[in-house]
C-alpha cells in the first residue's frame, strides 16, 4: 500500500556539503553547485557578472606584457596617509611599481593620488609583499627588499616618499672564538677580542692612570685575557679616595670574578642583514666573518603601538657557530615615537653598562620560538599576536594584558601550519586560514581566554578544499566582506596555473559566510580572447566621499567676489555616503590596471572589455539527496513547487511589443536513485520552474510592472521514481534567478 508525505524545503543555510554519505545527506545544502549566493534568510540568488567599476579608468603600467606575465601584482591598503582622513590610499603593486588610488571615492581607478605617478621600489622582482598602515605611514616588506621601505605621503604637496628602515637588533651572539665559555687566553685572537669588547670591555671604560682598555690592563697585570664569562664591572674599584669610580682593578677582579655562564653581551648594535660589517664597523677590530643574512623581512604588523618584523628565510654566507637563525625570530622596535624607532629592535641601554643597563617596558627586542621552521605571516589579534609558521601556530601576549617588552609570554595553539600568508584572514579579533589539513578558525577559548584552533572544513568541504592543488592554496589571497559577514579567497583551479606564467590570475572564488557558517564557490569566466583577469581583493571603506561640481551664475558684483556680470563660476562640493559595497577586485587587462566589481545584471563577465557582450557564465545547484526518512521504499513525487522572489520591475519598448525587464528563470532535473548521469536512467525530462502564473497588459515603457505578488509560486510535475532524490536547478542565460525554497508531495511504495 502506497504512503503520502508533504515536505517543505524552506532555505539552503548549509552550503556546500562533501562531508557527508549519501544515506546521511543533511538537509538544506548542496552536493555541487556553482556562481549562486547564499543569503542569510537561506535563499538562493545568481551572482552578478564581472565588470570594471562605474566610471572606470584603465591605468597604463608602463610595463610590457611579457613582464607582467611572469611578474606579480597585488592590492594593499593604507589608511588615511599623511594624516589626511579625507583619504585611504590603495596600493596597487604592479611587478615593481607602487600606484596610489582614494579609496574614500565612488571610483577609485579614476582617482589617483601621487599626481597619477607610480613609485617604483629598487630590487622588487618575484616575491609578494606586505604593508602595514602605523602613525599615517605605511611600511612595506618583503623578500625581494633588502631592508623594509617606509613610505610617507604629504597631504599638501600630493606626494608618496620613499625611505629605507634599518632594522637593529643587540649583538646578543657575538663569534665564534673556539674558546671554551671559562678559558682565559694569553694570546687575543681577532674574534675573541670582538667578543669581550661586546662584553664591555671596550674603550667606554679605560684605567685612570694610563688611558690602558680595561683588557689590556688585565693582560699586563695578570697575564691572560678575559674570558666570555668574565664582566668588567666585577673590577670596578669602588675607592672613592682615589677617585675610582669607572677605574678598573685587576686584583679586584680576580678576588670577585666567577664562572656564571656567558657575561652580558650587546654593547654592539647590528644591522640584523650585515652583522659582520657592523661589528667591524662598532668595535674597529677587522678579520672578523662576514655573517651577512641573506634571507629578507617578509611579513610585518603593527601591535602594541609597534613595528614587529619577521618571515626570514634564513641563508648565511660565512657563517659561524654562533651565527642566528633567522627563520624563527620575530623582531619588535620600541615604542614609536618618531620615525627614528621603526628600526630599532633593540633595548636603550647597554646590557653591559655599569650605570644602567636594564631592560624597561617600551624597548625594542627579538623574540626566538625555536619550534618554528619558518615563520610565514604574523597577525594582530584582539590583545595577542598570532605567529603563523609552516609547523604551527603560535600566540604572543603580555603577562597583563597588552604586550610589553619586559613582560610577555609565547604559547603553541595548533601544529597545523601554513605556506600562504595571504590565506591568513583576521574577523573581527578571530582568525581563518588555509593550511595543509583544512581552512582553521582560531578564536578564543571561552574559560582562558587564549586562542584555540578548529578545523571547520572538516565536516563541509573537505573534499573540495583537498581537491585545490597545492599550488593553488599557496597564492590563495583572502579577505573579509564586514558588510556582509563572509570571507572570501580567490585562488586558481587551472591545469595550466605556474608560478612562472599570471600567477595572480584568479578565476575561482570560495566564500565562507560565517553568520550561517555556510561555504559556497564561484567561478569567474574569461572572454574567448584578450580577457582582463581578477589578479587581488580591493578592499572598500564603509563610506565614500564624492566631489561634485555646479554652476553659481553671477548676476551683480560682489565686494568679496570680482567677476564681470554674467561670469560663469563653478563651486565644487563634497558629499559624503556608503561606499555600498566592501571590496571589488584589483584587474589587469593587457598592459593596463583598473578595479572591477559584481556588478552586471545581464549576468555575464567582463561586458565592457568584450564590447558590450561579455562571457556568459551559468548557475548551477544540485540539492542533497532526500530519502523521505526511508532508503528502502522506492517514491514517486507527483507534483512539486517552487517558491521565487519576483524579480521582473518593467518593460523596454521593442518595437510594437513591451519586454520585460529583469526576467527570471529557472530549469529542473529530477536526479532520482543517487544517479550522476543519464546513463543510468535515472534522470528526467527538463522543464521550466519559474513561470508568471497570470497575464498582465502593460500600460506603456514606463509601467513598473505591479505584478501585486512578491513570491512566486508555481506547480510542477516531476516525472520518475527511485529511492532517494536530488535536483539539478540552473540557470538560463541572461536571466535572473532568486530561489527561496521548494516543497514536494511525495508517495513511498509499500515494501515488497
Amino acid at each position: 500500500m502506497a504512503q503520502g508525505t508533504e515536505k517543505l524545503y524552506k532555505n539552503f543555510v548549509q552550503g556546500l556539503i562533501t562531508e557527508a554519505s549519501p544515506l546521511t545527506f543533511p538537509e538544506n545544502a548542496s552536493i555541487d553547485e556553482d556562481n549562486f549566493v547564499l543569503e542569510r534568510d537561506g535563499s538562493r540568488i545568481r551572482r552578478r557578472g564581472v565588470d570594471y567599476e562605474l566610471n572606470h579608468a584603465l591605468k597604463a603600467t608602463g610595463i610590457q606584457a611579457a613582464n607582467l606575465e611572469t611578474g606579480r601584482q597585488s592590492f594593499h591598503v593604507w589608511e588615511f596617509p599623511g594624516g589626511d582622513l579625507d583619504k585611504t590610499a590603495g596600493v596597487a603593486r604592479i611587478n615593481n611599481k607602487l600606484f596610489f588610488v582614494n579609496l574614500q571615492t565612488s571610483n577609485p581607478s579614476n582617482n589617483f593620488l601621487n599626481g597619477g605617478t607610480s613609485l617604483t621600489i629598487s630590487g622588487l622582482d618575484q616575491g609578494e609583499i606586505e604593508c602595514t598602515s602605523i602613525n599615517n605611514k605605511l611600511v612595506v616588506v618583503g623578500e625581494d627588499l633588502d631592508k623594509p621601505i617606509l613610505l610617507t605621503y604629504d597631504k599638501a604637496s600630493d606626494s608618496v616618499s620613499q625611505s629605507e628602515i634599518t632594522v637593529k637588533v643587540r649583538d646578543f651572539w657575538g663569534v665564534d672564538d673556539d674558546l671554551e665559555v671559562s678559558e682565559r687566553p694569553t694570546t687575543l685572537s681577532n674574534e675573541h677580542h670582538y667578543n669581550i669588547f661586546n662584553q664591555g670591555w671596550n674603550d667606554r671604560v679605560k684605567t685612570s692612570t694610563d688611558g690602558e682598555y680595561v683588557a689590556q690592563r688585565l693582560f699586563n697585570d695578570k697575564g691572560f685575557f678575559p674570558s666570555n664569562s668574565d664582566t668588567w664591572i666585577l673590577g670596578k674599584n669602588e675607592d672613592v679616595s682615589e677617585a675610582a669610580v669607572g677605574q678598573f682593578d685587576s686584583n679586584f677582579f680576580e678576588r670577585n670574578s666567577t664562572d656564571f655562564g656567558f657575561a652580558a653581551q650587546g654593547s654592539i648594535v647590528l644591522d640584523i642583514f650585515n652583522r659582520g660589517t657592523d661589528r667591524e664597523t662598532g668595535s674597529g677590530i677587522s678579520g672578523l666573518p662576514a655573517d651577512r643574512e641573506d634571507g629578507r623581512i617578509s611579513t610585518a604588523a603593527s601591535y602594541a603601538g609597534r613595528m614587529f618584523y619577521s618571515g626570514v628565510n634564513s641563508n648565511i654566507t660565512d657563517s659561524d657557530e654562533r651565527s642566528p637563525n633567522f627563520s624563527g625570530y620575530i623582531f619588535f622596535s620600541s615604542v614609536l615615537a618618531s620615525d627614528k624607532e621603526f628600526g630599532e629592535c633593540f633595548q636603550e641601554a647597554d646590557p653591559t653598562s655599569d650605570n644602567i643597563s636594564d631592560l624597561v617596558d617600551t624597548d625594542g627586542g627579538t623574540i626566538k620560538i625555536p619550534e618554528a621552521s619558518q615563520i610565514i605571516k604574523i597577525v594582530p589579534a584582539k590583545s595577542s599576536l598570532l605567529v603563523f609558521s609552516e609547523n604551527g601556530v603560535w600566540e604572543i601576549f603580555g603577562d597583563t594584558g597588552g604586550f610589553i617588552a619586559t613582560s610577555f609570554q609565547v604559547a603553541k595553539i595548533s601544529s597545523n601550519g601554513i605556506n600562504n600568508a595571504r590565506s591568513v584572514v583576521e574577523v573581527n579579533g578571530d582568525v581563518i586560514y588555509w593550511s595543509k589539513a583544512g581552512i582553521y578558525l582560531l578564536d578564543s577559548d571561552a574559560v582562558s581566554s587564549r586562542f584555540k584552533a578548529q578545523n571547520i572544513s572538516l565536516v563541509s568541504i573537505q573534499t573540495h578544499y583537498l581537491n585545490i592543488s597545492d599550488l593553488g592554496k599557496k597564492h590563495a589571497k583572502g579577505m573579509y566582506d564586514e558588510k556582509e559577514n563572509r570571507v572570501r579567497w580567490l585562488y586558481n583551479d587551472s591545469d595550466s596555473y605556474s608560478e612562472t606564467s599570471f600567477v595572480n590570475k584568479y578565476n575561482k572564488e570560495l566564500v565562507f559566510d560565517l553568520t550561517l557558517r555556510a561555504f559556497y564557490p564561484q567561478t569567474i569566466s574569461s572572454l574567448d580572447s584578450n580577457s582582463p583577469y581578477i589578479a587581488d581583493y580591493v578592499q572598500i571603506p564603509e563610506f565614500s566621499i564624492t566631489e561634485s561640481t555646479s554652476d553659481v551664475q553671477i548676476t551683480s558684483g560682489s565686494d568679496n567676489v570680482i567677476v564681470s556680470s554674467g561670469d560663469q563660476v563653478q563651486v565644487t562640493t563634497s558629499s559624503v555616503g556608503s561606499a555600498g559595497d566592501d571590496f571589488r577586485f584589483l584587474t589587469i587587462h593587457t598592459t593596463n590596471f583598473t578595479i572591477s566589481q559584481y556588478k552586471d545584471t545581464t549576468f555575464v563577465d567582463w561586458k565592457t572589455a568584450g564590447s558590450g557582450t561579455g562571457k556568459a557564465y551559468e548557475s548551477f545547484l544540485i540539492t542533497g539527496y532526500e530519502l523521505f526518512n526511508d532508503a528502502m521504499r522506492e517514491k514517486s513525487i507527483p507534483y512539486i513547487w517552487f517558491y521565487f522572489t519576483r524579480t521582473e520591475d518593467g518593460f523596454t519598448a521593442s518595437g510594437d511589443d513591451f519586454i520585460l525587464d529583469n526576467q527570471s528563470s529557472c530549469k529542473v532535473k529530477a536526479q532520482w536513485q543517487w544517479a550522476n548521469h543519464t546513463n543510468s536512467g535515472k534522470w528526467g525530462t527538463e522543464f521550466q520552474a519559474y513561470r508568471l502564473n497570470r497575464l498582465y497588459t502593460p500600460t506603456g515603457a514606463s509601467d513598473d510592472f505591479n505584478y501585486g505578488e512578491e513570491v512566486i509560486v508555481t506547480k510542477n510535475k516531476l516525472r520518475g521514481s527511485g529511492k532517494s532524490l536530488s535536483l539539478y536547478i540552473k540557470s538560463e542565460t541572461g536571466k535572473d534567478m532568486k530561489l527561496l525554497g521548494w516543497a514536494v508531495q511525495a508517495i513511498a511504495q509499500s515494501k515488497g
